[in-house]
């Protein structure tokens, strides 16, 4: 089993985000192996800890009073979890859920916040992480708000191939704002042109350019 201080000089990225990190923090947190589906955190619950992604997949999502799920993102390495609540001392504004296995570093909130407040670095990479998710949630507001269904869906199928390879059906109807008929439909309309081939769990790309393209001509 491998050990934090292992952990941390063997990933590149972990590495740079604890390289300033003073030891009476560091002696505070715990390495946290994560089963796929097994881990999961509530929007509207308090916690009392932040996450840092090793490696794995998470997804982050909203749940409407009818229990569908709106995917926000898919976090992995480098990412963190908690960190606004934390520096808020406020309830989750979303949900997360493992994707895959994952391994975590666990920090309780309070040496999470008295980290930012010694190390320059950790701040620096945290205000550039949180402009990062501002940003892509813009532009993720910007698809739902202005895009039709099949804008949104080939976009997402797109998003999904790129950050997650393998492409869940489940997890792209969650992704598009609209109801799930409307997203099968529009699936079913893409494989009939052979874009993209539809199985009982996933979705593959039969024909990358010709889906682009369909996808810029709407």
């Amino acid at each position: 089993m491998e050990t934090l201080l292992e952990v941390i000089k063997s990933n590149k990225k972990i590495n740079h985000i604890f390289q300033n990190c003073p030891y009476k923090i560091l002696s505070h947190m715990e390495l946290v192996h994560i089963k796929a589906k097994k881990f999961s955190l509530a929007q509207g619950n308090c916690y009392d800890s932040v996450y840092i992604i090793v490696s794995g997949k998470l997804k982050i999502f909203v749940s409407e009073e009818n229990g569908r799920q709106i995917l926000l993102d898919i976090y992995k390495e480098g990412n963190f979890i908690g960190e606004q609540e934390a520096y808020l001392n406020a309830p989750y504004s979303a949900s997360i859920e493992s994707i895959t296995d994952c391994l975590m570093i666990k920090i309780p909130n309070i040496y999470f916040l008295e980290w930012v407040g010694l190390d320059s670095h950790f701040n620096e990479l945290l205000l550039q992480s949180l402009c990062e998710q501002m940003y892509e949630l813009t532009n993720r507001a910007a698809k739902y708000s202005l895009a039709t269904v099949k804008e949104q869906v080939i976009a997402t199928i797109f998003d999904l191939h790129e950050s997650h390879q393998i492409i869940e059906k489940k997890l792209l109807v969650e992704s598009v704002s609209a109801t799930p008929r409307s997203v099968y439909r529009v699936l079913n309309e893409l494989e009939q042109l052979s874009l993209i081939q539809i199985e009982p769990k996933l979705i593959s790309i039969s024909d990358e350019n010709k889906l682009l393209f369909e996808g810029k001509k709407i």
